[in-house]
């Protein structure tokens, strides 16, 4: 590859959630880093739990392992949170909880926040949703401006987010008119908006590509479990060639949970592998 470096490989601890934080940083110390995408969540770290003192606690930890986030992600793809939700003390939550995440990332030194937008309910209005969506977002990325952190917007299925297809993600982006809220891929997300990787990119062009997802799956199309990108069947190595082509200078994580619950290690060790194997610049 001619652009794409080394150091924009982000291991993350999104398989790690059966060992302790202290067991998990160890492991992506040991496997390489220094770029981490971080999973908040029980029993590493979770939003609902979050004071200052514990942030603190958690950017330290991180820094004494060497290690750099790169992308926040907290869990919020389901109840009790959703910013779209038509009901007041659900909304109020999940913003409360979306603001001590943008905080996280400031103390972290995180570029990057990943938040969902809000899922609907099935016999509700979507135009509603939408716009009491866009409402929140308006204010996160407001408050997060300060802080220096963008917000990242990802599409998935109709059933888990507003946002669910390409066209909806710019949609959604445009709609909120901010400089600090963008987009990314999810690789496996795509089968699901059934759209091609390259139908994606050609939506979102390099200049809204601001972070990816690598995974893969097995299966088919219409039913299929998420794998390591060194296995399945997209073509993740043609998405790495024309990032590389257009000077993508973003990060790629690698977001797997099961089958890897047991040998989150094993996981991330492949994706290292995987990724090494298409030839990046060593600039280290």
């Amino acid at each position: 590859m001619e652009h794409v470096r080394r150091s924009q490989l982000a291991l993350s601890n999104f398989p790690y959630t059966k060992y302790s934080l202290d067991w998990t940083l160890d492991s992506l110390e040991r496997i390489g880093g220094p770029c981490i995408e971080f999973y908040a969540a029980h029993p590493h770290f979770a939003l609902a739990d979050a004071t200052p003192a514990r942030i603190t606690a958690l950017a330290h930890k991180i820094r004494k392992h060497n290690l750099r986030v790169v992308d926040f992600c907290p869990e919020n793809c389901s109840y009790p949170l959703n910013a779209a939700s038509a009901d007041p003390e659900v909304a109020r939550r999940t913003i409360d909880e979306y603001v001590r995440g943008i905080q996280t990332s400031s103390e972290l030194e995180c570029p990057y926040c990943l938040f969902f937008p809000g899922i609907p309910l099935k016999d509700e209005d979507l135009d509603e949703v939408w716009d009491r969506s866009v409402a929140a977002f308006r204010y996160l990325a407001d408050f997060a401006e300060p802080y220096g952190v963008t917000l990242l917007l990802e599409s998935t299925k109709v059933t888990s987010s507003i946002i669910y297809s390409t066209e909806k993600q710019l949609e959604f982006m445009e709609a909120v008119g901010a400089d600090n809220v963008d987009c990314m891929i999810d690789v496996t997300n795509c089968l699901g908006i059934h759209e091609t990787l390259d139908e994606v990119y050609d939506r979102l062009t390099i200049d809204h590509v601001k972070h990816v997802h690598f995974k893969n799956a097995k299966g088919t199309p219409e039913s299929f479990s998420v794998c390591t990108p060194g296995e399945g069947f997209m073509d993740l190595e043609g998405l790495v060639r024309r990032l590389d082509a257009d000077g993508y200078d973003g990060y790629f994580g690698c977001e797997v949970f099961k089958p890897y619950y047991y040998e989150p290690e094993q996981a991330m060790i492949q994706f290292r592998d995987w990724f090494d194997a298409l030839g990046p610049v060593m600039d280290w």
